[in-house]
């Protein structure tokens, strides 16, 4: 691994439409030592792959790029213990918050830690690989699109990858996720327990079940139980074949990455569904903290209160509503939350002017903020930063989104 600051340039390639053959095209990249972004556009999204002298350095793509930051931060924090909540925080911020014209600065913010010597070099290198993978995951599947390589500024190279072997260790990824069987076509895809009386198992199981399966895909159902994605969905095949637990398609926008299918190799790729998986593994036996996490909401509305309880029923939650804000400033120094949901537009002290007060508490410095509001303009997540807000969420949500945000910074 060599570390060095280069001045990415050459010529910028003219862009158009055309049919794609992405390994075909990462391939000659790395043999050329082409050296720029290569950027694909599909409709409204972009991925954006990195080279120097035809080595890759990082890719990412325009489809939650905070969240699939956050995932991988998260999982090297099972390993890491500096790497906590508070600090991913941080680092997230920091890449949310930069003023440049291209995403490396999602890799400039791993090189912080890197440089802050919160993690390692090789620590490093797992994480930027890790992110890699799974851009190439669904890069390699994308059939048409405008692309064009260009120049971008300065980066320091701290590590470099070689595209065909990646290529190949992602093709040995999706081929696992392929021998699941014809029902498991994304990691994002989502699993109910709607549970089966015949089913053997305890009540304990069952509770467990219920309370995991409900709006977390398989890729963050991994994260949160430090799990290997694949070992954890072959666990849930049994129950997945009887259906007592329903696989729902991907929430948007996961829903616009391209499924799993046999069309990156020519053999049809067998299955192992019927095989099953092991009950005793996976969701069952993965030690998760047992704790409640209280949840302060404060709204005008009781019928937003009313849902977000709904929305949260569970025993890993309490959620306690309030609705006056004035009165709300004093209970929450009282009850010393683990989050707190903010709406913005409430009489008497607004949710901007509450967050700033709340944060200015020595005892709140940390506690994750999120507003909650109906506006969806850039100047209001601005303003939400300003005063101390973590988090922006925008109404109406849908349960899985609240609970993906929970999930991000409780958990």
């Amino acid at each position: 691994m060599m570390t060095s600051d280069r001045a990415f340039g050459g010529g910028v390639t003219p862009s158009f439409t055309e049919t794609l053959q992405p390994e075909r095209l990462l391939r000659q990249l790395g043999a050329s030592g082409g050296t720029g972004c290569f950027k694909v556009s599909v409709k409204e999204q972009q991925w954006f792959l990195y080279f120097d002298q035809g080595s890759l350095i990082y890719a990412t793509h325009t489809i939650e790029p905070g969240d699939r930051f956050e995932r991988h931060l998260r999982q090297l924090s099972h390993s890491v213990p500096a790497l906590n909540r508070e600090l991913r925080a941080q680092v997230r911020q920091q890449w949310e918050q930069a003023n440049t014209p291209t995403p490396i600065y999602e890799y400039e913010s791993l090189r912080w830690l890197l440089t802050q010597q919160v993690i390692t070099l090789e620590q490093f290198s797992q994480l930027v690989k890790g992110l890699i993978l799974e851009v190439l995951e669904s890069f390699l599947y994308l059939r048409s699109g405008q692309h064009q390589l260009v120049p971008y500024g300065e980066v320091a190279i701290v590590s470099r990858f070689d595209p065909t072997r990646l290529i190949q260790q992602c093709k040995s990824r999706i081929q696992q996720w392929l021998s699941l069987g014809h029902k498991i076509v994304s990691p994002f895809q989502r699993p109910y327990f709607f549970g089966d009386p015949h089913l053997n198992l305890t009540p304990e199981q069952r509770q467990r079940l219920g309370s995991m399966l409900r709006g977390f895909s398989f890729r963050h159902l991994a994260v949160l139980l430090n799990q290997n994605e694949i070992a954890l969905v072959r666990s849930l095949l049994p129950l997945i074949e009887r259906g007592a637990v329903v696989v729902r398609e991907p929430q948007s926008p996961f829903d616009l990455l391209p499924s799993f299918d046999t069309s990156l190799w020519q053999e049809t790729t067998a299955t192992v569904a019927e095989e099953g998986g092991d009950l005793s593994s996976g969701i069952f036996t993965t030690a998760v903290p047992n704790r409640t996490y209280r949840i302060v909401c404060i709204d005008d509305s009781p019928t937003m209160l009313n849902e977000i309880k709904r929305f949260l029923a569970d025993d890993a939650f309490e959620v306690i509503a309030l609705n006056d804000s004035v009165k709300a400033l004093m209970e929450v120094m009282r009850l010393n939350p683990d989050l707190i949901l903010l709406d913005v537009g409430m009489p008497n002290i607004d949710g901007y002017k509450f967050c700033k007060v709340i944060r200015n508490h020595e005892r709140f410095k940390s506690v994750p903020i999120i507003m909650v509001t109906g506006n969806t303009g850039l100047i209001d997540r601005a303003k939400a930063r300003l005063v101390g807000a973590t988090d922006y969420m925008t109404k109406p949500f849908t349960q899985e989104e609240l609970l993906r945000i929970v999930f991000r910074y409780l958990t």
